[in-house]
């Protein structure tokens, strides 16, 4: 069994010149993790998960780790502040220019394998031709439907 033969097609993606905060809208209806980020011709540019939003408007001395516990910090209103100077950049700006991909007859183990083994966690493998068109997005779901 391939990729082709489990992945997502009808799928929702974003073009380059999508806002940040257009973005943070579309995780927020979708309750989706990832979206990829494909021009006007199908061709893949990146994806943009809703963790790299979130590093991006976090202050830096929670991302740093030094502090354990922060209950000292100010509630949203520093995040939407931080939005605010990030929400009219393109998603282009944040998104990851370099995903793990897959083409349409990598084996589902390698897609299992790309998922788990990845230092960050993976919500989608976008299935590509050589050229990069998107065909598709392999996600966990999709692999435990297989399992199951």
């Amino acid at each position: 069994m391939n990729a082709r033969d489990i992945m997502t097609t009808d799928i929702l993606t974003l073009p380059p010149e999508c806002s940040i905060r257009e973005a943070v809208g579309k995780f927020g209806e979708t309750k989706f993790q990832a979206f990829p980020v494909v021009d006007d011709t199908g061709i893949l540019l990146g994806t943009l998960d809703i963790w790299r939003v979130l590093r991006q408007v976090m202050p830096p001395y929670i991302l740093s780790g030094d502090l354990p516990s922060v209950p000292f910090a100010p509630d949203l209103d520093l995040l939407h502040e931080r939005l605010a100077t990030l929400g009219a950049q393109p998603v282009t700006a944040i998104m990851n220019t370099t995903p793990p991909v897959v083409r349409p007859d990598s084996s589902v183990l390698e897609c299992a394998a790309l998922m788990v083994n990845a230092p960050k966690t993976i919500h989608l493998l976008p299935v590509v031709e050589a050229s990069r068109r998107l065909l598709g997005i392999v996600t966990p779901w999709d692999l435990i439907k297989e399992i199951a």
